[in-house]
C-alpha cells in the first residue's frame, strides 16, 4: 500500500509523510478522492467519507 493512502484513524492526514500534508492531499485528490478541511487556527484535512474506501488487510 502506497503511504499516502493510509491515514489516522479518523481520517485525517498525516503531516509526517514525505513532503506533508499537501503532497499526500494532492495524490488522494489525483486518485478521486475529496479532501476536506477543518479548524481555523489549527488546520487538519480529512478524507471526505473514507470509511467507504477502507480495505480489511486481515
Amino acid at each position: 500500500t502506497p503511504y499516502w493512502r493510509t491515514l489516522k484513524a479518523n481520517g485525517e492526514l498525516n503531516a509526517k509523510y514525505p513532503n506533508g500534508i499537501e503532497a499526500q492531499k494532492e495524490k488522494l485528490e489525483a486518485e478521486g478522492h475529496t479532501i476536506i478541511k477543518k479548524g481555523r487556527k489549527n488546520m487538519r484535512y480529512y478524507v471526505k467519507d473514507y470509511e467507504n474506501s477502507l480495505f480489511d488487510l486481515k
